[in-house]
């Protein structure tokens, strides 16, 4: 009987294992993602203060690239005139 009820519990902590393996690779990536979108943003922020756009809207673009990272994405093509020529 005790044999019986440690392979149940080997069986069980694999299982938790697999899903504590999964979840740390899903936090991972999704730290990854958030990394490089944050300094694509800081990166096209900086790129954006020589275009089109109000000295306000370059320097919260850059304050929300450092601080907020990806976040900056929103605010990017949320605002009509900001960097705008860049691409025309």
């Amino acid at each position: 009987m005790a044999t019986e009820q440690h392979q149940i519990n080997v069986y069980t902590n694999d299982g938790e294992k697999d899903k504590k393996s999964s979840l740390k690779i899903v936090i991972t990536i999704i730290i990854f993602i958030w990394a490089i979108l944050g300094i694509a943003g800081f990166i096209m922020s900086i790129v954006c203060f020589g275009r089109s756009g109000t000295t306000t809207q370059h320097v919260v673009g850059l304050l929300l690239a450092i601080f907020f990272g990806p976040i900056y994405w929103i605010f990017y093509f949320a605002v009509p005139d900001y960097c705008k020529r860049l691409f025309s």
